[in-house]
């Protein structure tokens, strides 16, 4: 199991993420939906971060 510790001290485990988006798209908060049945904001920091140890964008070093 992969978590992400996010911006507010959670954490997300990538497994269970089934889609994150935004409810209106002027908003600068996202959502996740988990397959748990929970649903998060998250801030566009986490959203990159999650992004990124799911292996969608490359990481820098």
């Amino acid at each position: 199991m992969a978590f992400v510790e996010l911006e507010d001290g959670d954490f997300v485990n990538l497994n269970l993420i089934l889609r994150i988006f935004k409810e209106n798209p002027r908003e600068k908060k996202w959502v996740v939906a988990m397959s748990t049945g929970k649903i998060a904001e998250i801030t566009d920091a986490d959203r990159i971060l999650i992004l990124k140890h799911a292996g969608f964008v490359r990481a820098r070093k």
